[in-house]
């Protein structure tokens, strides 16, 4: 494997994982406790997943939607959200590859933004549209045909880590970034206390990329030729960056 952040071909098996460790499974094979692989480059500290044994992103596809019910995923929309509004006001557009539930674009479209959504299953999308009236269409990142120097915001929510080419979609987000745009990213701290202790219990769910902010800053340089600050959310196991475009 080669690590597509850096190009670093010699990896460092980080730990190991299996489908009897899961909750809720990812994958579409069953086997023992070790049968999933973690590596970690040395130079660039990114841990990659092994997906030749293939996972199941069909797992996020959700039966119902509710805006407006007191949840745990509801409460981290709402600090996203926050979030963007602290470092972008409306009027303007906002973009959401991989929109999921559509809730972010939901209380931005409430303050005022034009908003746009885009999501791999179109099962999901319909239950955007049918039940929030967003505007979602289905495409993955690599396929959305987006207008370029469009979006004044381009947000992705715990979608990086499950990318196979994490630099790849950074490029394509600041091709479609207007002047002064902002991209804004949301994924698992690895090194958080909370996921190490996890990962010790081998129960953690799993992304292809993991992440850490020093890991987040390098692809950011790599994908833009800058640096980009980050911010610890009121989980530890959570950060988030946004860095305007020139």
């Amino acid at each position: 494997m080669t690590r597509k952040l850096c190009g670093e071909r010699d990896l460092t098996l980080f730990y190991t994982q299996g489908d009897r460790d899961q909750f809720h499974t990812l994958f579409y094979t069953q086997g023992d406790r070790d049968q999933f692989h973690f590596y970690r480059c040395r130079r660039c500290t990114l841990v990659l997943y092994d997906t030749r044994t293939g996972i199941n992103q069909e797992k996020y596809v959700m039966s119902q939607i509710d805006p407006d019910a007191s949840t745990r995923q509801n409460r981290g929309h709402r600090q996203t959200y926050a979030f963007i509004r602290r470092h972008r006001r409306p009027p303007g557009r906002i973009l959401d590859l991989g929109c999921g539930d559509g809730i972010v674009l939901h209380l931005a479209r409430q303050d005022g933004w034009e908003v746009h959504g885009v999501e791999l299953f179109p099962e999901q999308v319909a239950l955007v549209r049918a039940t929030l009236g967003l505007d979602v269409e289905t495409s993955d990142i690599e396929g959305f045909r987006g207008a370029p120097a469009r979006w004044d915001v381009v947000l992705l929510t715990h979608v990086l880590e499950h990318l196979p080419d994490p630099v790849g979609a950074l490029r394509k987000i600041r091709g479609l970034l207007a002047p002064g745009g902002i991209g804004v990213l949301e994924f698992p701290n690895i090194d958080a206390l909370d996921a190490r202790l996890r990962r010790d219990l081998r129960r953690w769910q799993l992304h292809r990329h993991r992440y850490r902010p020093t890991t987040c800053r390098g692809t950011c340089r790599s994908s833009a030729g800058r640096r980009s600050p980050t911010r610890r959310s009121r989980r530890d196991s959570r950060w988030r960056t946004g860095r305007p475009t020139p």
